[in-house]
């Protein structure tokens, strides 16, 4: 999960800035149609795109940045392919020479060291989330960019495992660190069931979620030995969450909203090594997309991949050691009188 977050920052505001600029240059396929254009003797011509009912995740209408449906063919827009290769490729070497200078200051003879249970797993649940988000956002930028569904899905996910690749085996050389197979294992499976849900549409039921609150905002500790937050594995709160009204059967599902899933979830707090606290999640959760309200363009993406974070909600936390516990926005603790949760 190293350094996911910053890739998709750099590359989502210089990319949105140029989807901005390149939609005012082009002209639109479908607004600037006029009636007298067409003959009544012709044929309309096919639309370029995919049908909408081609593009949804779990039944959902989905959009890209330009606020339609991918390409049904690759039609390469040459300005932003090039500033979306010459971004990508600024912000992996800025990123090199940070981590060469800090995590990779110090190096050996590559090493493979296991470190399947550092940070009691959470660190490995970190690999699966990072490597499926990083594909994602690697492949709405490539359709952006005017590559048709397909070829941008596994480009995506091609570029995604290239990049964590890349780390764990410069891991591999660094003194502190080693190559972990059980790392590498983690960024396939995210990579794999991203790919899944795009050839088998009904695991597009099953979302994974992740976010991270700092552990001192609801009275937990900080990973020992952490240097920032992203490796603070006590800060982050993983979930799978399913669409309980797709899962329903028909004459069931009017009964259960379309936006209200349930999800399964795990965390450890309080982490030094390999000892911490473990918790057990379940809970609810939504799909922002199907309850913010429409916008623009970028708004409506924006929403549409805010689904992939876990947001403060109503949970129940078990716990090996104790009993169980209701939060009413998890992780954070209230407390009215003697009631807590």
């Amino acid at each position: 999960m190293k350094c996911a977050y910053m890739i998709s920052t750099i590359i989502i505001a210089l990319y949105q800035s140029l989807m901005a600029q390149d939609m005012l240059r082009s002209t639109p396929d479908f607004a600037e149609l006029r009636v007298h254009d067409i003959s009544l003797n012709e044929t309309p011509a096919p639309s370029p795109y995919i049908a909408p009912s081609e593009f949804t995740y779990a039944g959902f209408q989905r959009t890209t940045l330009m606020g339609t449906p991918p390409f049904r063919e690759t039609t390469i827009k040459t300005t932003p392919f090039a500033v979306l290769t010459g971004t990508y490729v600024a912000a992996i070497t800025a990123l090199h020479i940070y981590q060469v200078n800090t995590i990779w200051d110090s190096t050996t003879s590559f090493r493979i060291i296991e470190d399947g249970d550092y940070g009691l797993y959470v660190d490995k649940l970190g690999h699966v989330w990072g490597g499926y988000v990083n594909a994602y956002i690697l492949s709405e930028f490539l359709m952006g960019s005017g590559l048709n569904h397909d070829a941008a899905t596994h480009w995506g996910a091609a570029m995604s495992f290239a990049y964590q690749s890349y780390v764990e085996v410069l891991d591999g050389f660094g003194t502190n660190w080693g190559f972990s197979p059980s790392d590498m294992y983690s960024n396939m499976l995210g990579l794999t069931f991203f790919l899944g849900q795009h050839h088998v549409p009904f695991l597009q039921n099953f979302t994974p979620k992740a976010n991270y609150i700092p552990p001192s905002w609801y009275g937990s500790k900080q990973r020992d030995q952490s240097s920032s937050f992203i490796d603070d594995y006590s800060g982050y709160t993983f979930m799978l969450s399913a669409n309980v009204h797709n899962l329903l059967p028909k004459e069931l599902d009017s009964y259960w909203p379309d936006w209200l899933n349930i999800g399964i979830g795990y965390t450890a707090r309080n982490l030094t090594y390999k000892n911490g606290d473990r918790k057990y999640l379940i809970g609810f959760d939504i799909n922002p997309a199907m309850v913010l309200p429409d916008g623009g363009n970028h708004w409506n993406w924006f929403k549409q991949s805010l689904n992939f974070i876990l947001l403060p909600l109503p949970m129940l936390e078990l716990s090996p050691d104790g009993p169980p516990v209701f939060r009413l926005m998890y992780p954070f603790h209230f407390s009215i009188g003697s009631i807590h949760f």
